[in-house]
């Protein structure tokens, strides 16, 4: 009996072995065949150590069925990789100025499309130093200080590059290897070079409390051999200059933009605001900006904010003379010194503008003039209020503007402007700034019921340090924009679903300014101030927001 199961387990065994071959030999053609198909799509990458088959993921359908998918346009590699893709050289990590200098990396370089991005990173190798460790930077700031810039070739277009640290421990140690990063969109279809230069090492760019600015004293990055090319295929980019007049008209003062030479425009320039000292024109990329006049805006301002609060330092001061004379301030000589830098002694009557609180009523045929009295229905009124930012250098307090008769002695307005942050960078610590932003949003809560708000950022700040004996300002481009940003953000958090608050974002039109203009003019006015040109085309982005339906 026992013959029998054994001769059955026998043949089952021999048919089982054979049938593992044939599937083995099934499976070997089925996986030869698939890399066959997947060669043939162009995705294999075969290293020395690894295969890795690329591609986005197939979009998944909404029911999760089977059904027959087009995979055509799933299975094409994507043209650029965003940053967090591309891991940075586990090399880099180690490396110090004695092996290498500071450079910059385009991982990919490729051509892009018009609205596409391109990676750019920094390396800056540590740097031992024995020096206290005095300076620090904010935290989740950088211990360097890199402006760089992506530049057009025939555009001249200047794209600033935002970096931001790579997630490294590393980069939160001062003598360390600093990897930063950014994902760089670009717009104008053009070939564009990376320029720029470490501006400071570790944390010396923030000369916080008692310490002194820092000797501005570049070092120079190496500049990779490579370009990007940012093509428009198809002719249809959304931001070519040919469709710029078809763009909705900007709500917005905080759109970016490039700086257009009026000689290439397609379509003729006093339909947008005037150009700067050097033929240049601010074009937003995603809305219109149309040319105001001032006494159209001051009808915009008597039809929907008839009283405007409106508080601001010496940049304020040379905004408001523009507003007041209806645009003709610095009209006729506007490379003097009042109109390229300083204004401070400058006679000026349309307004008081040197007085701690200033009334003046605007009308659109004679312009400004000092308020007397209750206000004419006819006319709009700007209160001007001189302050020193948020600074303990006011005198009074700032706050001591807002009395218990604050109301009944200068009205209830439907439009709050606050310019601030130049003294606040330049004299306080960013903790006391916080604290008195927080302060400030209290009282716009209270005292401006239901009024909209616009933030005026700082000036924009590079390629310098103010090394003045006497002042001891404390501004650098990192240092100005984190103070700023300290402001948007708290207001916005603050107000946010409440009611709209607007950013007159006049640093971004600096800071996207030629690369070498930028330069040129900002080391040309130690006081930080524009020329009246860009003053005018700063308050142009403005009466655009206010007036183009923006915060009704």
């Amino acid at each position: 009996m026992n013959d029998e199961p054994s001769g059955r387990l026998a043949a089952v065994r021999q048919m089982f072995g054979l049938g593992r071959k044939m599937w083995a030999a099934v499976l070997a053609l089925t996986a030869f065949a698939g890399l066959l198909i997947v060669y043939s799509y162009g995705f294999l990458e075969v290293g020395l150590d690894h295969i890795r088959i690329e591609g986005p993921p197939l979009p998944d359908l909404p029911d999760g069925s089977s059904a027959d998918v087009d995979t055509s346009q799933a299975l094409r590699p994507p043209r650029f990789k965003l940053c967090r893709d591309l891991p940075v050289s586990a090399g880099y990590w180690n490396l110090t100025t004695a092996d290498h200098s500071a450079f910059v990396e385009i991982p990919q370089p490729s051509d892009i499309g018009v609205g596409e991005s391109v990676c750019v990173r920094v390396v800056v190798p540590a740097q031992y130093t024995v020096a206290p460790m005095t300076f620090v930077p904010f935290p989740n700031a950088p211990w360097d200080s890199v402006m760089l810039d992506l530049v057009g070739r025939d555009t001249n277009t200047s794209v600033p590059v935002l970096l931001q640290m790579a997630d490294h421990t590393h980069n939160y140690f001062r003598d360390r290897t600093h990897v930063y990063e950014a994902d760089v969109v670009l717009r104008d279809a053009d070939v564009y070079h990376a320029e720029g230069y470490i501006e400071f090492r570790h944390a010396k760019w923030n000369a916080e409390a008692f310490l002194d600015p820092q000797p501005f004293e570049p070092e120079q990055l190496k500049m990779p051999d490579v370009q990007i090319n940012v093509l428009d295929e198809d002719g249809l980019s959304p931001y070519s200059l040919q469709r710029y007049m078809d763009l909705p008209l900007c709500t917005d003062s905080d759109a970016d933009g490039r700086w257009v030479s009026v000689d290439v425009l397609p379509f003729d320039a006093s339909l947008v605001p005037p150009p700067d000292n050097h033929n240049l024109v601010w074009l937003p990329y995603d809305c219109r900006l149309q040319r105001f006049t001032y006494s159209n805006f001051t009808k915009c301002l008597l039809r929907k904010y008839p009283l405007v609060h409106w508080f601001g330092d010496s940049n304020t001061r040379r905004a408001l003379k523009k507003v007041s004379t209806l645009g003709k301030w610095c009209a006729a000589e506007p490379d003097s010194l009042v109109c390229t830098c300083n204004d401070n002694t400058e006679p000026f009557t349309n307004y008081n503008a040197n007085q701690r609180i200033s009334p003046f009523d605007l009308d659109p045929e004679a312009g400004g003039a000092v308020a007397t009295g209750a206000q004419s229905e006819n006319k709009s009124r700007i209160v001007a209020f001189k302050w020193d930012g948020l600074t303990t250098r006011n005198n009074p307090p700032w706050a001591e503007y807002f009395t218990s008769d604050f109301e009944e002695r200068l009205g209830r307005p439907k439009l709050a402007l606050f310019g601030m942050t130049n003294w606040d960078t330049a004299f306080e610590s960013r903790a006391f700034f916080a604290g008195e932003v927080a302060q400030l949003a209290d009282v716009v809560d209270a005292k401006y019921p239901g009024a909209a708000v616009v933030l005026r950022t700082g000036q924009y700040y590079c390629c310098t340090s103010d090394m003045d004996k006497f002042w001891k300002r404390r501004y650098s481009r990192l240092r100005n924009s984190f103070f700023d940003q300290t402001l948007i953000d708290h207001f916005k958090t603050k107000f946010a679903g409440s009611r709209n608050v607007l950013v007159w974002n006049v640093a971004q039109l600096s800071e996207r300014r030629p690369y070498k203009l930028r330069e040129d003019d900002l080391l040309k006015c130690a006081a930080n101030h524009v020329r009246s040109e860009i003053i005018e085309i700063e308050n142009q982005v403005l009466m655009n927001a206010l007036c183009n339906n923006a915060i009704d």
